[in-house]
């Protein structure tokens, strides 16, 4: 499902602008967030999650992923840029604030190293995944990050082992 907050002509959120997760048939899958303002990626993403039995929202706006309750999702994928400023970093912070545990799956062109990528003062759990070729591992990585949740075991070292080049 796609996610746009609607507005009223007052600026408050209408209704029906998001499906109330009760009246999903998908709600006892866990509930993944698709942060991406490319399509393409984000129906590519919600693709490869629901074939691994996760129900999906994706949000292709800042606004839409805010609107999004943070207590409703089992991860959120995320990506850095959107819409051509440096906005899933504030992203990743909302969510956190409403719920400091939330798995995260950062999606990024930036190499691990740029300052663009940097992940620090963001929270923990968060994985990173290098676009192009993210799509293979997406799932996996949100299994990791979701059993790292779970089980509170954080990398060692700091540092993923992918995130080592």
């Amino acid at each position: 499902m796609i996610v746009e907050q609607e507005r009223r002509p007052d600026g408050a959120p209408s209704r029906g602008s998001m499906e109330r997760q009760d009246d999903n048939p998908a709600a006892a899958a866990p509930l993944a967030l698709v942060v991406d303002d490319e399509a393409l990626l984000a129906l590519e993403m919600e693709d490869l999650l629901a074939g691994a039995g996760f129900a999906t929202l994706i949000a292709c706006s800042e606004a839409a992923a805010r609107a999004v309750p943070a207590a409703a999702l089992s991860v959120a994928v995320v990506n850095l840029r959107l819409n051509g400023e440096l906005l899933g970093h504030g992203i990743i912070r909302s969510l956190r604030r409403l719920r400091p545990d939330l798995p995260i799956v950062v999606v990024t062109g930036y190499d691990s190293d740029a300052p663009q990528a940097d992940l620090r003062g963001l929270g923990w759990p968060t994985v990173r995944l290098q676009k192009p070729q993210h799509g293979e591992y997406l799932v996996g990585a949100v299994r990791d990050v979701m059993a790292q949740a779970k089980c509170g075991a954080r990398p060692r070292g700091g540092r993923r082992q992918v995130d080592r080049v």
